[in-house]
């Protein structure tokens, strides 16, 4: 089956609300999680020594990540998942699409959140192991917020928004129609990378403040579902990356 049940007269179910619900859910979930005495464990900077330690760290690290992707992300896939539920006449086959759309994107930021954890951690014991100073908290969020103003002006960037900003096409490239749930799956990873190759560069952002930050995360939020959603969003990638740098000087010198 390929796309002539998008014509079908059923009701489709909608994408936005359960998707502004979700990533609502998930900031005050993070706000929560920030007043509690387990915030620390959501921190890239908290490395315990014990192998144990580090599990526990990861895992619930991961989940907080994953909580902040669903608070900035997910509803930058809204127009992907409105798309989906044109595949199926049926509801309740329309929905699973959805959800199984929904988790492959989440899926690849999940991946994501991973090898920047590792990254993270492997530069910190690189330079113990040297017996070098770590750098200041506010240097690195600095140097997050310079890479990620550069990467605003970069081709990738465009190419990937570009694609991001065209979802049918991820299902014309994927949807095949005889395994509609893997198809899902494959329609919702292969638009997860997409976003990440678009949004990365902000969410490592993220990454350097900590998944505690609720302003900077609806902030950068906001500025990711504009470029992929509003009708100006490819003209704002030049103005996001000039803020970016103004953002960096200001950390720099007052953070």
């Amino acid at each position: 089956m390929g796309l002539a049940a998008e014509t079908a007269p059923a009701a489709r179910p909608s994408a936005s609300r359960p998707a502004l619900l979700l990533a609502v859910a998930a900031l005050l979930a993070l706000a929560g999680l920030a007043a509690s005495p387990y915030a620390h464990y959501l921190s890239h900077d908290y490395q315990p020594s014990s192998l144990a330690g580090q599990l526990v760290a990861l895992v619930l690290f991961l989940a907080g990540w994953t909580l902040m992707v669903l608070a900035m992300m997910l509803p930058t896939a809204i127009s992907l998942l409105e798309t989906v539920a044109k595949l199926r006449p049926e509801w309740a086959v329309a929905r699973r699409i959805q959800l199984l759309t929904a988790l492959g994107f989440l899926a690849a930021w999940a991946v994501v959140g991973y090898l920047f954890r590792v990254f993270d951690v492997s530069f910190h014991a690189a330079l113990d192991s040297l017996g070098s100073t770590q750098p200041p908290p506010n240097m690195i969020t600095a140097s997050a917020l310079v890479l990620a103003g550069g990467f605003q002006f970069s081709s990738l960037k465009y190419r990937c928004l570009t694609a991001c900003r065209t979802p049918s096409s991820f299902v014309y490239r994927h949807w095949q129609g005889e395994h509609s749930d893997r198809d899902a799956v494959r329609i919702g990873t292969g638009y997860g990378w997409s976003c990440v190759g678009c949004c990365w560069a902000l969410m490592l952002v993220m990454f350097a403040l900590g998944t505690m930050s609720v302003v900077w995360m609806l902030a950068i939020g906001v500025l990711a579902a504009l470029e992929k959603q509003a009708r100006m969003g490819p003209r704002l990638s030049a103005p996001i990356g000039y803020g970016l740098f103004g953002a960096a000087l200001l950390v720099a010198c007052f953070g």
